[in-house]
């Protein structure tokens, strides 16, 4: 019995360590509109993966095939389009025998960020004051809210940041412990919603008198000395983070903000100074040199140091264009058309916070032409069927189409067009592009190859083998019609084989081959038998012989 039923465990692990594993994972659980978005996929060395990227209503986002290397990883990057909608969004990757996905964030609306100030101690039944900075100085209502020790969460006010983005609200605890203290901005269609929490204590005992000395202002990058009197280290909190300082300590201001400083005594917090850190942002301006009347660009201003939800305005001789916000990567992106002809000097400005501070970044010149067209080039076969993967080049420049539709804005113009597709060039012309979309036919064809037994009857389930030289390309079946169909195929001489029947077809020429199976090697020899037993079944007719069987055994 225990021998049964080690075989049956050594069974089921082989049976497991024969199916092919695939794991996918997603650099990045966030992502905006217009970034880069890279997968790592790990699986069998040498494996061909396909992958495709779905939406939150499940619309196609991106779709490729992809082969693992040596060592069964491969990367696969796409960027987002800068009008992609916020939600969740979904990898699928499969190879034979295994499927795997992960998920990923996209979020068009940058999310502030709250830096919370609580007393570090409080006094049970008086009143406290809990200040707040909704980072990068943002005027934004929030709501507060605490939960005492053993209790329920409650809403200690609902108030609305000043013009710097401070906020401040009072509670008073009526117990001693640690209390809890949420802020939350629920979001609007600018700026996501965001939350930041911390914590208090609340004694019968006044607060400590320890304090901690440090300018209120300084610049980012600055060197200060943060002296604390009478305690043991310092509790730094900023929009990045806490960490502890030791006193009197030389520290790089290296986080714009509010700096909020705890002096602290072994778990003992006294009441925080603020240190406001300013910084001094540069932004710069890119887009396309050229644009078509009416065509719609794409002006990125990228802020530096990376910071989010600045608000950022593009304008172009006194005129504004409009206005974005920036992202956590600190870009910020306006989508623009010109609806006149002439050169455009395009400027970002970033409106200033009570922390931040910009020049106007470098003139981006955009040349408005008129002659400027967009068009959809779609590359089909012959049947009318879209290349998904495919690859169109127009004038030495190369497109992606993974749906089989590469998209461009050119001037009108006749172009040298190609289409690649498995690495094969499946097309190459001259092409005029006016505008709209354009079909490219692609040389690619089918085949049909009907297989009939020796008897002109259609064989069901024969195996077909194509061939163009001596190398083998494809393989079908017939189906119940006796009908294998080969799909694709460049023109050329190939030739189909069904058991030792064959024949050299020409494609496109003909787009169809019969093969009709010789007799079975069997049925000659089988047809000889049949006819030496009907000759002695004559014979022994014609001589009289009769042989019956009886119950009592042979008679004549």
């Amino acid at each position: 019995m225990r021998r049964a039923a080690l075989l049956l465990a050594i069974f089921l692990i082989a049976l497991t360590t024969a199916q092919p594993q695939l794991n996918i994972t997603v650099e990045s659980p966030l992502y905006e509109p217009g970034s880069l978005v890279t997968v790592r996929v790990r699986g069998p060395p040498g494996a061909p993966v396909g992958l495709e990227v779905r939406g939150p209503i499940g619309e196609l986002v991106a779709l490729d095939q992809l082969n693992l290397d040596a060592r069964g990883e491969a990367v696969f990057q796409f960027e987002l389009d800068p009008a992609l909608r916020e939600g969740v969004y979904t990898v699928y990757a499969a190879t034979p025998g295994a499927f795997a996905q992960a998920v990923f964030l996209v979020l068009r609306r940058p999310a502030p960020a709250i830096v919370l100030a609580p007393p570090g101690q409080a006094e049970v039944g008086r009143e406290a004051a809990i200040l707040g900075f909704v980072y990068p100085g943002l005027p934004l209502e929030v709501a507060v809210y605490v939960k005492p020790p053993g209790g329920d969460w409650e809403l200690a006010g609902r108030v609305a940041a000043n013009e710097s983005g401070w906020f401040a609200v009072s509670y008073k605890p009526v117990r001693e412990g640690v209390h809890l203290v949420r802020a939350e901005y629920g979001g609007s269609e600018e700026y996501a919603p965001t939350s930041s929490t911390a914590n208090f204590t609340a004694a019968r005992a006044p607060p400590p008198q320890w304090s901690v000395s440090a300018p209120r202002q300084a610049w980012l990058s600055d060197s200060v000395a943060i002296v604390c009197t009478g305690c043991d280290s310092v509790l730094v909190r900023t929009v990045a983070g806490e960490f502890l300082l030791k006193p009197g300590a030389q520290v790089e201001l290296n986080v714009p903000g509010p700096w909020i400083l705890y002096p602290a005594k072994g778990e003992v917090f006294g009441s925080p100074a603020v240190l406001l850190v300013k910084a001094k942002v540069s932004v710069s301006v890119e887009g396309p040199a050229e644009a078509g009347v009416g065509e719609p660009i794409q002006l990125k201003a990228q802020v530096t140091p990376p910071v989010q939800a600045l608000r950022v305005k593009f304008e172009s001789g006194g005129r504004v264009l409009g206005e974005a916000l920036s992202r956590t990567n600190g870009t910020a992106i306006l989508r623009v058309a010109f609806s006149e002809v002439g050169d455009y000097k395009v400027v970002a400005l970033v409106q200033p916070t009570s922390i931040l501070e910009a020049e106007p970044s470098k003139t981006l010149t955009v040349r408005v032409v008129s002659e400027r067209v967009y068009v959809r080039l779609i590359a089909v076969d012959a049947k009318g069927r879209r290349l998904y993967n495919a690859v169109v080049e127009v004038g030495g420049t190369r497109l992606e189409a993974p749906m089989g539709v590469a998209e461009a804005v050119v001037r009108k113009g006749v172009y040298d067009v190609k289409v690649l597709w498995r690495g094969l060039t499946v097309y190459a012309g001259r092409v005029k592009l006016e505008g709209g979309n354009v079909t490219l036919t692609a040389q690619l064809y089918d085949l049909e190859v009907r297989v009939l037994d020796f008897l002109g009857r259609p064989a069901p389930g024969e195996s077909v083998e194509l061939y163009s030289g001596a190398e083998l390309i494809a393989v079908a079946l017939t189906d119940s019609e006796g009908k294998a169909l080969f799909i694709r195929l460049p023109p050329g001489t190939y030739t189909a084989k069904a058991g030792e029947a064959q024949a050299q077809v020409a494609v496109p020429e003909e787009g169809s081959a019969t093969l009709r199976l010789p007799p079975p090697s069997w049925l000659l020899p089988a047809l000889a038998v049949l006819a030496a037993v009907a000759v002695a079944a004559v014979a022994l007719k014609k001589g009289g012989l009769q042989v019956k069987v009886s119950k009592k055994g042979l008679s004549r």
